[in-house]
C-alpha cells in the first residue's frame, strides 16, 4: 500500500491484482464494479488476462506476467476453479504472503477444504451459468447476448453487488490492519438476493426466480455441452439454456421496475476514498461524508 496525497485528504492506495483465467459472467465487469465511474483516490487495479482459453500455456503466460507485480489483495477469477490448470495457479498464489480469493462458478467439495487450509478465499457464484459452447449453436453474437443477459441477472439480483461488497470487506481489512478473514461464501440465490437490498418483495421474488432460473440453465448448459452426444438433441439442450437466460433477464427487469415505480432502487456508489454510500430516492444524495 502507498500513501498519498490528494486535494482533499491523505489516502492510502491500495493495489488490487484481478487475475482472469478464461472467463465467467461475474468477472467480465469486476474492474468496473470496484470504481464505477473510474474517480476511487484509494484503490489502483490490474487486470491480466489468459484470454478465453483455459489451456495450460495461455494460463502460464498471464501468471509470468502477473506474477511480476506486486498487489496487496489478489483475486482470481475462473470457470470451475478445480480444473487442473487454473488451481495450480490458485496454489501457487497461495503460497506467497498476498491474500487471495477465487471467484469462480463451481469449486468441488474436496477443493473448498484444500483452499480453507491455505487460508485462500472464494466466492461461489451458483447462478452464474456455463453458456452453450456448441460450434453449431454458438457464435460472437449469441455469445455476447447470453452474457449480457446473465450479466443483467447478477447485477439486479444482487450476485454482483455480493462479490463487490466482499472484495471492498476484504481490502477495508487489510488497510485497518485487523485480522484479514476471507469470504469463503456459496452464493445461492437465497443469499444472493439478500444483498441486494430491495425494498419490494415482489420486486425480491422475482429477482430470486431470476437466479434460480439461471442457476438451473447452468445444468441445462453442461449437460448440452458434456453429456449428450447427439447432435440434434445437445443443440436443442443448448439453445433451451439460452432461452432460459432471456427470460431470466427479462424477469429481474421486472424486479428492477418495481423497484422503480416505487422510488426505491437502492444505490450504492462508492465516494473518492472508497466508502460505500447508500441512498434510495432518485433525487436525494447518498450519504457519506464526502460528496
Amino acid at each position: 500500500m502507498v500513501k498519498e496525497k490528494s486535494a482533499k485528504k491523505d489516502v492510502l492506495v491500495k493495489k488490487l491484482g484481478i487475475l482472469k483465467l478464461g472467463n465467467i459472467a461475474s468477472s467480465v465487469l469486476l474492474e468496473m464494479l470496484l470504481d464505477e465511474r473510474a474517480d476511487r483516490l484509494d484503490i489502483e487495479v490490474r487486470t491480466i488476462s489468459s484470454g478465453a482459453k483455459l489451456q495450460k500455456e495461455s494460463i502460464n503466460d498471464a501468471f509470468e506476467i502477473f506474477s511480476k507485480l506486486s498487489f496487496d489483495l489478489v483475486v482470481v477469477a475462473t470457470p470451475n476453479a478445480s480444473l487442473s490448470a487454473p488451481l495450480e495457479i490458485i496454489k501457487k498464489l497461495g503460497e506467497t504472503k498476498t491474500p487471495v480469493i477465487i471467484l469462480t462458478d463451481i469449486l468441488k467439495k474436496e477443493t473448498r477444504e484444500e483452499l480453507k487450509e491455505m487460508n485462500i478465499g472464494y466466492l461461489i457464484v451458483k447462478p452464474d451459468a456455463m453458456i452453450g459452447a456448441r460450434r453449431e449453436f454458438l457464435d460472437p453474437t449469441e455469445m455476447a447476448i447470453f452474457n449480457a443477459d446473465l450479466i443483467k441477472v447478477l447485477s439486479i439480483g444482487g450476485a454482483l453487488i455480493a462479490i463487490q461488497q466482499e472484495i471492498d470487506l476484504a481490502l477495508n481489512l487489510i488497510v485497518s490492519k485487523k485480522e484479514i478473514i476471507l469470504p469463503q461464501i456459496v452464493l445461492t440465490s437465497a443469499k444472493i438476493v439478500k444483498y441486494a437490498g430491495f425494498a419490494n418483495p415482489y420486486a425480491e421474488a422475482k429477482a430470486r426466480g431470476a437466479l434460480e432460473i439461471a442457476e438451473k440453465a447452468a445444468k441445462v448448459n453442461t449437460e448440452g455441452c458434456f453429456k449428450i452426444n447427439e447432435r440434434s438433441e445437445y443443440i436443442a439442450q443448448v439453445a433451451a439454456g439460452h432461452e432460459m437466460i432471456q427470460i431470466a433477464a427479462k424477469l429481474a427487469e421486472e424486479a428492477r421496475e418495481i423497484e422503480k415505480t416505487n422510488n426505491k432502487v437502492r444505490r450504492q456508489p462508492h465516494s473518492y476514498y472508497g466508502e460505500i454510500q447508500d441512498k434510495r430516492l432518485l433525487k436525494e444524495k447518498p450519504d457519506s461524508n464526502y460528496d
